[in-house]
């Protein structure tokens, strides 16, 4: 029980894995910004070369007995591709609709433009003035038959990523000087149809962003407590002490009942003394 549950662990992994990579892939299809395709000698009708006609292979003229031998060049923007990007894949693919001069079929292939300036307009009617090319870095064998060939320029892709200068590719005979093969292919009948022409299809996976490190903040100061207020002195409220008020006797000779009105109104422990003083008041 416990290993078939460890097997159908590991299977989700697999598969979060693969559908994660598979996420992170982005394919683009690249038009060509220039594109020439160039023959040798004046092909007697039609022009020598063309923006548009995109001849490649080498063969021998069947009137002129002349070696000639054709070419063409493309460049592709990779300003689509994240700087740093990872290419899994990139292929050329090129539509081709005529050949000549039998249907043989040869191999051709792809090779690096070593130099950035190209021919301007009868320029390229001189073979001298042809961008130089560096070895092939890809070969397919073209046949007879209208459609799109394609070639594994993986490598050459990410270098041109990686900073190698990207002047541009060359699609021409594997045998480059000479017309052994004798045979040579072109998208030309179908040369004003958007839809044929040449493109990179490009698969990569774009470079992981580094997160940027977040900064804790530090916690507040403590807030000190506020100083406790001061305690209320109080204050002290004085004292009245009542100022008893003189006692007034009747005068000498004053009517006894005068007195005897005081002696109830003092009342208590007094009254002897009062008694003894009016005594000696009566007989002065």
């Amino acid at each position: 029980m416990k290993r078939t549950v460890l097997v159908a662990t590991l299977a989700a992994i697999c598969l979060v894995v693969l559908a994660l990579a598979a996420y992170a892939q982005t394919s683009l299809q690249i038009q060509p910004d220039q594109s020439i395709g160039v023959l040798s000698e004046d092909p007697g009708s039609g022009e020598q070369w063309s923006a548009s006609i995109l001849p490649f292979g080498n063969y021998t003229g069947t009137t002129s007995g002349q070696l000639i031998f054709c070419r063409t060049y493309l460049h592709f923007p990779l300003n689509g591709v994240p700087a740093g990007s990872t290419i899994q894949s990139a292929a050329l693919y090129v539509y081709v609709d005529d050949h000549w001069p039998d249907d043989s079929g040869a191999p051709m292939s792809v090779y690096p433009i070593t130099v950035a300036d190209w021919p301007e307009g009868d320029g390229w009617n001189d073979p001298i003035a042809w961008p130089a090319l560096g070895g092939a870095v890809a070969t397919t064998n073209v046949l007879p038959t209208e459609g799109w060939f394609s070639w594994d320029v993986t490598a050459l892709a990410q270098g041109w990523l990686d900073g190698a200068p990207n002047y541009g590719l060359a699609l021409a005979a594997a045998d480059l000087g000479s017309t052994s093969s004798n045979w040579a292919t072109a998208r030309r009948l179908t040369a004003d149809n958007p839809d044929t022409r040449p493109y990179l299809e490009i698969t990569y996976l774009a470079p992981t962003p580094t997160p940027e490190p977040t900064s804790t903040p530090a916690p507040p100061a403590p807030t000190a407590p506020p100083p406790p207020a001061p305690a209320a002195t109080p204050v002290p409220v004085p004292t009245v002490t009542p100022t008893p008020e003189p006692i007034l006797l009747p005068e000498t000779g004053g009517n006894v009942s005068s007195l005897a009105a005081w002696l109830l109104l003092l009342g208590g422990g007094n009254v002897a003394a009062l008694i003894v003083l009016v005594s000696l008041l009566h007989k002065t």
